[in-house]
């Protein structure tokens, strides 16, 4: 991968988990990526909108706390801060998602404060455009010239629409789906989806031209489909000391993300991704709280290219 990048936005939600004993885990795919870069020494512009509620306040500080940028954080005076409320039957989880709250509205950010970052790679998902207003917010940053888009995308219904999708494959270079995210696409593209999950992802890449089109599969490890290449695959690594697996797939992500921008081979990239998922998994909840976590998966790294 060629290095051209100095910096990285990340778009969309910050949210709050909040869970029957009514205790909260802040959170949100975009967060949750943007705090994974800031742990590994980057220093992502987050752009998301939060409420003038204790919420917003928290989410304020958490990220003082890592020492993250706030200057694309947007305050609502009218709209709650994100909140999902989980509910627990016959011990499965289930998630009432809040519509219209602070980042469904989130505005298109000061034009200087875009353009100060020359290298333009863009992270999002979709959850956050399901509102019109930050739909045209991403649409605005995703457009941008000589940006290199990145979607990890999330079709949880019933926040995603089929004319979404198209404009996300429309300008994504890289797009990361699990299984049953690439059957769905491949079923809206006329994609035969009875054929192998190989041949499923190489005519969706060849169709839509992506750079790389990325394939998770949970616990067996992940796939990369690059433009003009072989497929590539890593197998996840034994965790040894499983908590959970919030948050796996916002891990890979931010790895992958961070191989981009510091040039790592696409294989290098792949296996370190799967890696970092991995050792999350080995911690309770998406972040981990402890920054030297990060230094230790930095040093295993580099102890392996000594």
């Amino acid at each position: 991968m060629s290095n051209t990048f100095d910096s990285i936005t990340v778009f969309g939600e910050v949210l709050f988990d909040v869970f029957p004993d009514r205790s909260r885990v802040i959170g949100g795919a975009p967060f949750n990526v943007a705090c994974h870069l800031k742990g590994f020494g980057l220093d992502p512009l987050f752009i998301s909108r939060i409420g003038k509620d204790d919420s917003g306040q928290e989410v304020l500080r958490k990220m003082d706390s890592r020492g993250m940028s706030v200057s694309g954080l947007q305050q609502d005076n009218q709209r709650m801060t994100g909140q999902v409320r989980v509910r627990i039957d016959n011990h499965e989880p289930s998630y009432d998602i809040k519509n219209d709250v602070a980042y469904d509205h989130i505005e298109p950010p000061d034009s200087k404060l875009i353009n100060s970052r020359r290298g333009k790679l863009l992270y999002h998902g979709t959850l956050a455009a399901r509102n019109s207003v930050s739909a045209s917010t991403l649409f605005r940053l995703a457009r941008n010239d000589n940006t290199i888009v990145f979607c990890d995308i999330n079709l949880r219904d019933p926040w995603w629409n089929k004319g979404l999708v198209r404009d996300i494959l429309a300008w994504c270079d890289y797009l990361k789906v699990n299984e049953d995210e690439l059957r769905q696409v491949c079923s809206l593209e006329g994609i035969d989806v009875s054929s192998d999950l190989q041949d499923m992802a190489g005519s969706l890449r060849e169709k839509r031209n992506f750079k790389c089109l990325v394939v998770t599969l949970g616990s067996k490890g992940a796939m990369l489909f690059p433009s003009g290449e072989k497929h590539i695959f890593a197998s996840s690594p034994e965790v040894k000391n499983f908590q959970d697996s919030v948050g796996a797939g916002d891990a890979f992500s931010s790895v992958f993300l961070l191989g981009i921008i510091k040039a790592w081979t696409r294989q290098l990239t792949l296996e370190r991704a799967v890696f970092f998922a991995a050792r999350i998994c080995e911690n309770k909840g998406a972040v981990p709280d402890d920054l030297d976590f990060y230094q230790q998966v930095i040093k295993r790294w580099e102890k392996e290219n000594a």
